[in-house]
């Protein structure tokens, strides 16, 4: 397999107490292509700061130092701001943790579907409507010609989790970024959302980062493990050794 993200001596720092200190510390990790790669470790292991970091993205208060950050060969480092926008929804998608936080709720799924895939110029509305009601359908929500009319508090925590996983699909991602989206829901519902996810990520051949302090969690999806702590890799292997 072809690596599709390399990630080389990456390091990243946060302003804390208006010291600069690093948090992702001189990583490196390579994603290939169909692979399913879970991060796991304990809160502030910079598993998020990894994650995003396939975005070229840093969150408020932090900066990328040094290193490089590859998404099939281009560097993403260098680019401009608006050449990252190409990319972020597009070639990279991101599925966040909390579902009601990434809705708008003033308007219907459906409606927030095909923005990313308009407005990246991959189909028309039209088209990007009927691509989301079949992503509702292979992602087991119910009723999945109807379901996009509704506005995100008229679902569940599970259905709005899965929502947004179609979201992320909407432009044939290359890669996406699952950053621990079932720690909110009941052990059941994410039991059935990890697993219309891992059949979604494969029936579409993308790569995925799956985020998680939950072994057992990631142990359902990934084909490979590491283990963060303190910004560092401590530990890589097969998911199923």
């Amino acid at each position: 397999m072809h690596a599709l993200l390399d990630i080389r001596e990456l390091l990243i720092e946060a302003e804390i107490e208006g010291q600069w200190r690093p948090i992702v510390n001189r990583l490196n990790l390579v994603l290939a292509e169909g692979e399913i790669v879970g991060l796991i470790g304990e809160s502030g292991a910079g598993k998020s700061t990894l994650g995003l970091a396939a975005l070229g993205y840093t969150k408020p208060g932090c900066r990328i130092v040094s290193g490089s950050i590859k998404l099939a060969g281009q560097e993403l480092t260098t680019l401009t701001d608006e050449e990252l926008r190409q990319i972020r929804g597009n070639r990279v998608s991101y599925v966040a943790q909390s579902a009601a936080a990434a809705f708008n709720p003033a308007h219907r799924l459906l409606e927030q579907f095909v923005e990313a895939p308009v407005q990246h110029g991959k189909m028309s509305k039209t088209a990007a409507g009927q691509r989301g009601r079949d992503l509702y359908a292979q992602l087991d929500l119910p009723e999945p010609e109807r379901i996009g009319e509704r506005f995100p508090h008229q679902v569940s925590g599970g259905q709005l989790q899965r929502a947004m996983t179609a979201m992320a699909m909407g432009c044939e991602p290359e890669i996406i970024v699952f950053d621990e989206p079932t720690t909110a829901l009941d052990v059941t519902t994410q039991i059935e959302v990890l697993a219309a996810i891992k059949e979604a990520v494969r029936a579409r051949g993308a790569a995925a980062i799956y985020i998680t302090h939950d072994l057992a969690v990631v142990a359902q999806l990934a084909d490979r493990i590491i283990v963060l702590r303190y910004g560092e890799l401590v530990e890589e292997g097969d998911a199923r050794t």
